[in-house]
């Protein structure tokens, strides 16, 4: 029974309706202690199927079957422990992170382990030795040459001690003596019994390995053994993994932090000004809302209206509505409402109470032989509060509030 088994692989892109098949039936059986290369041009495939294997694209039909089990890609904490575990990733950009020194870029990869904090460190030395970057510890990826960038990519593969490595296109951005040093680490990896798989569009880079797998319009059309598969250790202890703490994010975020310090505290103090000039304006477009509604109320109830009968009795615009007001002033009864109309006020939900009055845009008051005309007259009623007299005192029963009006020229 193989390692790595890929049973009927198909996997296709859409571009709305429109099918675009990628890969159309993968069967291949993949061995621990091989290195293998998947060969072929761009847009053959080997990407996509290297995304199946390393549990990244969960879209495809067929089945993927790990040391005898068949991976779930629909579980998703199964896939977690996969990735975690099982595979390691090598990148042609690298994907370091350069607010960490090289040591720190591993422990991110040895903080999903369960090593001690001393063991993770000194784990991670190891692997830069291993690689040959023992003496380059304090450095950070900016202060490294593309070979020793690389070096440092597979050393966090190893990390977690994965059965699997992935590299994709590991030697696309290196000259010709780091791309044979390169070589050699994987295929010492495949040594110690890992089963390495390699992405490449070079022939020489591919016939460096133990095996050729070539791609091409997804599909195999060719599986080329160079030499046999290295021998598996006897009594292997493995890793203990483990998810990512949240002590272990919270030291990388401060890591970054004081990586970037000055530029960080200005991003925060912008932020902070930011945010306080929004709180600060927002308060104070709340607080003149609140003092102009509070004037308006102070003078007028919000929860009164005044309704008026229409004479026409036929649903008009506001402006036919005001003409229609006009032609009935000369016969007032018309706009009276009867005392049926005002208990079916009553009766409406909600209201609490209908207070009838007169309201008259104008009049003339007389007594004796004094007369005097005036408009806007209407009954005091609680649609008007009492900080509407300024002077005085509301009125009682049967008694006038007269509004004298001071004329400007």
């Amino acid at each position: 029974m193989a390692f790595l088994e890929l049973h009927d692989i198909h996997k296709s892109y859409y571009l709305g309706k429109e099918e675009f098949p990628v890969l159309k039936g993968i069967d291949l059986n993949l061995e621990r202690g091989e290195f293998i290369s998947i060969l072929g041009e761009s847009g053959g495939g080997k990407s996509t199927l290297m995304n199946i294997i390393g549990g990244l694209d969960r879209n495809f039909s067929g089945s993927v079957v790990i040391n005898g089990k068949k991976l779930d890609h629909s579980k998703e904490k199964q896939l977690d422990n996969y990735r975690r575990s099982t595979v390691g990733y090598i990148y042609q950009s690298y994907n370091l992170i350069s607010h960490l020194d090289i040591v720190d870029n591993i422990l991110v990869s040895l903080n999903m382990t369960k090593l001690s904090s001393s063991e993770k460190r000194q784990r991670a030395i190891d692997l830069l030795s291993q690689v040959g970057l023992g003496d380059q510890i304090k450095k950070y990826p900016n202060q490294l040459s593309g070979g020793q960038k690389q070096r440092v990519a597979i050393a966090r593969a190893l990390a977690s001690d994965p059965d699997i490595i992935i590299a994709d296109e590991p030697t696309g951005a290196l000259d010709s003596q780091n791309t044979k040093e390169v070589l050699e680490i994987l295929d010492k990896i495949a040594a110690d019994g890992r089963l390495v798989i390699t992405v490449t569009h070079s022939q020489a880079v591919a016939d460096y390995g133990t095996r050729i797998v070539h791609l091409a319009d997804g599909q195999l059309d060719g599986d080329t053994r160079l030499k046999s598969a290295y021998p598996i250790p006897d009594n292997e202890e493995k890793l203990e993994s483990k998810p990512l703490s949240a002590g272990a994010s919270y030291n990388d975020a401060f890591k970054h932090l004081k990586y970037n310090f000055w530029r960080n505290s200005l991003i925060m103090i912008g932020t902070a000004i930011g945010l306080f000039a929004v709180l600060l304006f927002s308060g104070l477009g709340n607080g003149v809302n609140a003092f102009i509604q509070d004037q308006i109320n102070s003078m007028v109830n919000p929860n009164s209206i005044t309704v008026m009968k229409n004479p026409s009795g036929k649903k008009l615009s506001s402006a036919a509505f005001q003409a229609s007001l006009g032609k009935s002033a000369g016969q007032p009864q018309k706009l009276m409402l009867k005392d049926s109309e005002i208990n079916k006020l009553n009766d409406i939900k909600n209201v609490d109470k209908v207070e009838p009055g007169y309201q008259l845009s104008n009049f003339t008051l007389s007594r004796g032989r004094k007369s005097a005309n005036g408009s806007n007259m209407n009954t005091w009623t609680k649609a008007i509060t009492d900080n509407t007299v300024a002077t005085g005192h509301k009125p009682g029963k049967m008694k006038l509030l007269l509004v004298r009006h001071k004329l400007f020229h």
